[in-house]
């Protein structure tokens, strides 16, 4: 319930302690778009328990509130929200940031008459009721356009494409014979990055057309650092290529790349830390979310693309990071492939390839007798 756009679990932090400042809270209470659990003096005290998850909003009643409302001075209340489910949040607020205004608005209002105030001030008061001043505990860029539709981008074309490559490999390794770029891939580590080289091209030219034409188009801010942006991404489709190859050498035949990627994708959407606090997360976890590129990838891609940084503010942690994840799952592809050098499937490719190249480029240059004694076919 505490996510809900029309429910907010909110602790009062009163640090007035006035007649009004009580009213208000009290008057809160009453509202059942709002449940106050909870009402102190101490603004450490009530983040604590935002920390902990008991809480979606904490509503800081400021000193003097009373007599600034009492002498036209003006005020302001400042709810602060979680912010920690960003779309959750916005929806919250919007929910309840009406009636919270018209709870205020009430109080103030029969606060003044009780004071003996004026009607034609206390309608002024009712029409101009304090300001309220929205603020997010954590993610304070508060951003979904040109904050998470980026973060997300970056996770769905790592599934993806991780999960296409998987499936490729997949059906090859499951063929009597393996393709020739397989059967030559475990021979040669140049005949390997031959065959590393299109998949390569292919996930650097969907993420560029991605964050270039695809975000333009939607009006989401991209190539703020147009070289930035193109190495941050070679880059990152340097790590998430090799992680692709790296799951694919490993599983072979088994058929359960999309089973363990599509799910493990969805826990890296809240422990990179870019979309959920790194306070909440246990260390392990935050550990963990450092191995999929995503994570770094994330981080430096706002930052250049959407933000306009430069390379050097970025070039560590990220994109180092990113380089070392891309060299060593590349180096662990490579290791697994080249185990498969001896399998009979790469065995009877290469004999075809030994055979077809015999025939194809010696015969017509060479005499009969000639041909016999390479091969020892009789012609």
């Amino acid at each position: 319930m505490e996510q809900l756009p029309d429910h907010l679990n909110v602790v009062a932090v009163d640090q007035d302690n006035s007649a009004l400042s009580r009213r208000l809270t009290q008057a809160m209470r009453a509202s059942p778009s709002l449940q106050v659990t909870q009402q102190t003096t101490s603004l450490p005290e009530a983040e604590n328990l935002m920390r902990k998850g008991g809480i979606s909003a904490i509503l800081i009643i400021p000193p003097d509130f009373e007599i600034n409302t009492l002498t036209n001075v003006p005020t302001a209340l400042v709810l602060v929200t979680n912010g920690a489910f960003i779309v959750k949040s916005r929806g919250s607020m919007s929910g309840v940031g009406g009636p919270l205004q018209k709870i205020v608005a009430a109080s103030i209002s029969a606060h003044l008459v009780e004071h003996g105030v004026p009607l034609s001030e206390i309608a002024r008061a009712a029409n101009n009721p304090p300001s309220m001043i929205v603020q997010s505990m954590f993610n304070t860029v508060n951003g979904y356009l040109n904050f998470t539709v980026p973060i997300v981008f970056m996770i769905i074309f790592q599934t993806v494409f991780v999960c296409g490559i998987g499936m490729l490999m997949n059906d090859w390794f499951w063929k009597k014979k393996y393709p020739f770029p397989l059967a030559l891939g475990a021979r040669h580590p140049m005949y390997f990055l031959a065959m590393y080289a299109p998949f390569f091209f292919l996930s650097l030219f969907w993420i560029l057309f991605i964050e270039g034409q695809s975000f333009s188009f939607h009006g989401v801010n991209s190539f703020k650092n147009v070289p930035g942006t193109i190495v941050v991404s070679m880059i990152y489709a340097f790590a998430i290529t090799s992680l692709g190859l790296l799951i694919a050498a490993f599983l072979k035949r088994y058929r359960f790349v999309v089973q363990i990627v599509v799910p493990s994708s969805i826990p890296f959407v809240f422990i990179s830390g870019n979309l959920y606090p790194w306070q909440n997360i246990p260390w392990p976890l935050q550990a963990f979310g450092w191995l999929s590129p995503t994570t770094a990838g994330a981080f430096a891609m706002l930052r250049v693309s959407q933000a306009g940084a430069s390379l050097s503010g970025v070039a560590f942690p990220y994109l180092t990071h990113l380089l070392l994840l891309g060299a060593t799952f590349l180096t662990g592809a490579y290791i697994l492939i080249y185990k498969t050098q001896n399998d009979p499937q790469s065995l009877a490719e290469m004999e075809d390839l030994r055979n077809g190249i015999v025939d194809e480029k010696l015969a017509p240059e060479l005499t009969p007798k000639q041909e016999k004694e390479l091969t020892g076919k009789a012609v």
